[in-house]
């Protein structure tokens, strides 16, 4: 699979996870995992187990005790499994120790991750950088155990996952709104032309 070749990735898994309504256990396996735990550390070939919106599982062949549970499998194959949820502050070193502000893909965490391409995710910040920067090469992300992002292309069906925000209601283009250098209501300027309490 090359690193542009997203668009056909997986899509049988993708409806059976959205439609996953019994509780099904789903696995991504075969997986480069960047845990981020300082115990566990970065994996290959492994597997990332999760029900429901929690990580239960990450190791190397998860998938045989999987498979007697049922479990909805996603073949990761040349792909790199990182943490979503990141402060990109201590990434960059700039606030205490990195473990301490990027949730690790460890059982009992929720299930936060972006898969993408081994080669565009050597490390925690690559990954997010191809998030940010080349949204089309995620294969997935996941917000606590739901696809918001598949195959490059959104999935509004992850919306509806509890404590997540939901997607913004579509707006009439007539709808009044202030004009872009008129201050917000309750805003007052002061002399330098920033808004204050």
């Amino acid at each position: 699979m090359s690193i542009t070749d997203t668009m056909g990735w997986n899509p049988e898994a993708l409806d059976e996870i959205l439609s996953n309504d019994e509780g099904r256990p789903v696995l991504f396996t075969n997986a480069r995992i960047l845990t981020m735990d300082p115990l566990i550390g970065t994996m290959t070939g492994a597997d990332l187990l999760f029900v429901g919106p929690l990580v239960v599982g990450v190791g190397p062949a998860i998938v045989t005790a999987a498979g007697d549970d049922n479990a909805i499998v996603v073949d990761c194959t040349g792909l790199t499994i990182a943490p979503a949820v990141v402060d990109a502050v201590a990434l960059a070193g700039g606030r205490g120790h990195r473990s301490e502000y990027v949730a690790t893909l460890t059982p009992g965490n929720t299930a936060d991750f972006l898969v993408v391409p081994d080669e565009l995710a050597t490390d925690v910040p690559s990954a997010v950088a191809t998030f940010v920067t080349r949204p089309e090469q995620v294969h997935a992300l996941v917000a606590a155990g739901r696809p918001v992002l598949w195959a490059g292309t959104a999935v509004w069906a992850g919306a509806d996952v509890p404590g997540r925000a939901s997607r913004p209601p579509r707006t009439s283009t007539a709808s009044a709104s202030p004009p872009r250098n008129a201050p917000a209501t309750g805003a007052r300027r002061t002399s330098a032309g920033s808004c204050c309490n």
